[in-house]
């Protein structure tokens, strides 16, 4: 017997063999998937399942992979959004004006939205760059998503920018103690967090997370090596991915000083700027690419993805996050790396549809060593699944070329129903596991606890909002 079974909706498993069922059915038992297939393989009569659950209008996928986000970015999106200095503001909120609460809060906020755009899988950096000199924020960050039923990794590692960084703690009275951030506590406390927080929880798990890796601004060559090194040393102890920021030079640094560190379990996020050799470099090594078509770094600079691809670069879509100008909506992000690319090499047929479910799915599933568990639909794998409700005008009419309606039209609102480790995290859009209003109202505290802590006006004012430059 089953725990549960699904049935009478289209199944879209993402699997090897590209199957699409029109009429499919999926069985459950405990967190795992134990059978699906075509309705007719079961011969008109239904196995015997604990709960039964028509899905009939809806389409069964894998939940959606987001290899990269930044926790934080949930309470301050749009924020200085009209400011060059939006670095130094992000550092300056989650340094010197976060408590645990504000983490927390945050926390359940993001893995709500993702939840809710079907994502069951989604990685975070605690932070812009990151803040790296307790472990408790991400403890609460992980306690907070985990309360939404999301599967996450979040994680800290050593950071870049201008040191020495001043920090506060915040006491329930409202006073605060503050001290100094050096770059070297950020090897003890990404060791102790990994000690602290991980198996606490069957669905969080705490990752190596640097701001980057690479020759980081601000620090001398060795300093790096020692940075670099440190990181991939935790990495390897304690059998977790490796997650970082990475810009033109930084492979190729990487290979010449700790070539070690190249490895499929290294994801590599942004990658813009790199050289035809450090192409190659990512190619040979198995390192992955994380590209965010809508992220600022993706405006400034040009992540090489076609070539990449071409020349076997492993690489993965993702959404960067919420601040300040984006959204937690891979739906989107599907949409955009098709426009961009195909934009940049004037050639419609770049990326067809099928290949860019893929890098949202299974891709980065990969990516964090975990294809053997989740990024698609098939037995022995965990149940995380997803249902889009296409009995809808945008996606009307549903059933030929599902791939295509999907990627082409479908958009995060559109999905209704969502499981992850075989238990209903989200039915008819409304979450089960927390009150989604609650959920809200503890956000909005603990942003206005955050602003009144900041208090700066500056970076809520866009004096060229309605001109045609913000300056």
């Amino acid at each position: 017997m089953y725990d549960i079974l699904l049935t009478d909706a289209m199944v879209i498993p993402v699997d090897p063999e590209h199957h699409i069922w029109e009429k499919g059915y999926i069985a459950i038992t405990g967190d795992r998937i134990a059978a699906l297939g075509p309705m007719e393989e079961l011969g008109g009569e239904l196995p015997q399942a604990r709960q039964h659950i028509s899905l009939k209008g809806l389409v069964l996928l894998p939940g959606l992979v987001d290899g990269h986000g930044h926790a934080g970015h949930c309470l301050i999106k749009t924020l200085g959004e009209h400011r060059e200095d939006w670095e130094d503001m992000a550092q300056e909120i989650y340094y010197c004006c976060t408590d645990e609460e504000f983490w927390y809060a945050e926390g359940a906020l993001a893995a709500a939205e993702r939840l809710k755009f079907g994502t069951t899988t989604a990685v975070s950096m605690l932070g812009s760059t990151p803040r790296i000199d307790r472990p408790e924020p991400v403890g609460a960050n992980l306690e907070g998503s985990a309360s939404v039923g999301i599967r996450q990794l979040t994680g800290i590692g050593s950071a870049y920018g201008a040191f020495p960084k001043r920090a506060r703690v915040w006491e329930a009275d409202g006073s605060f103690r503050e001290y100094e951030v050096t770059p070297e506590m950020a090897w003890k406390t990404t060791e102790e967090t990994l000690r602290r927080y991980n198996g606490r929880h069957p669905r969080q798990i705490f990752i190596v997370a640097p701001g980057r890796m690479g020759l980081r601004p601000d620090e001398s060559r060795e300093m790096n090596i020692r940075h670099n090194r440190e990181m991939d040393r935790l990495t390897r102890e304690y059998d977790v991915p490796l997650h970082t920021h990475a810009y033109g030079g930084d492979v190729q640094f990487l290979y010449d000083t700790t070539p070690e560190v190249l490895t499929p379990r290294l994801s590599l996020v942004h990658s813009t700027g790199y050289s035809d050799r450090e192409l190659e470099i990512l190619a040979e090594t198995g390192a992955y690419v994380f590209h965010g078509p809508t992220t600022h770094s993706n405006i400034t600079g040009h992540c090489r993805v076609m070539e990449m691809l071409e020349q076997g670069v492993n690489l993965a879509v993702v959404t960067d996050g919420t601040a300040s100008d984006r959204s937690y909506d891979l739906w989107r992000d599907m949409k955009n790396i098709q426009l961009l690319q195909r934009y940049r090499y004037k050639d419609g047929s770049l990326l067809p549809c099928g290949r860019v479910l893929e890098l949202c799915t299974i891709e980065p599933a990969r990516a964090l060593g975990m294809d053997h568990l989740i990024g698609s639909l098939e037995p022995g794998k965990k149940a995380d699944i997803i249902a889009v409700d296409v009995m809808q005008p945008h996606l009307a009419p549903f059933g030929v070329m599902p791939v295509q309606r999907l990627v082409y039209h479908a958009m995060g609102q559109d999905v209704d129903w969502v499981m992850v480790d075989g238990q209903v995290m989200m039915e008819h859009r409304r979450l089960t596991q927390v009150s989604e209003q609650a959920v809200l109202e503890r956000a909005a505290a603990a942003f206005d606890t955050m602003m009144r802590r900041l208090n700066r006006r500056d970076i809520l004012e866009n004096e060229h909002l309605y001109d045609l430059r913000q300056g």
